[in-house]
């Protein structure tokens, strides 16, 4: 059974943002960062989908922000565990970033989240 069960998506989204606006943002880019190389392939590329939406967001484009992480972008696409590294490091010095990403993530997909690192996936659960 998935870690959150049958739990609304909603009601995720929910426990994503309660989580991670408790965590300061180098402790979450820190759990993403050392999280990347055990989460799967398919979440790894969320995660990089919604880092970018995220950077969208805020007016900079996917291109901007493989750039801005010395990261090629068919890197981050593929999913390269150094690549996203760099992007996360990049997210983090932007202030609340990777926590709208993980908005994004939880919102965009929910079937993913079990797969984030574990020490996100607990917070989530003791948010619900």
């Amino acid at each position: 059974m998935p870690p959150f069960g049958n739990v609304p998506a909603q009601t995720l989204v929910d426990a994503v943002e309660k989580h991670v606006a408790r965590m300061d943002d180098a402790a979450l880019a820190d759990v993403l960062r050392g999280g990347v190389s055990t989460m799967p392939q398919d979440a790894v590329h969320a995660l990089v989908a919604s880092i970018f939406d995220a950077f969208r967001d805020r007016g900079e484009s996917s291109e901007d922000a493989a750039e801005g992480s010395n990261a090629p972008l068919d890197r981050l696409e593929a999913g390269d565990t150094r690549a996203v590294a760099a992007l996360v490091d990049y997210a983090r010095v932007n202030p609340g970033l990777l926590k709208e990403a993980l908005t994004h993530y939880a919102e965009e997909h929910v079937s993913q989240l079990g797969a984030l690192p574990a020490p996100l996936v607990d917070g989530i659960t003791g948010a619900l």
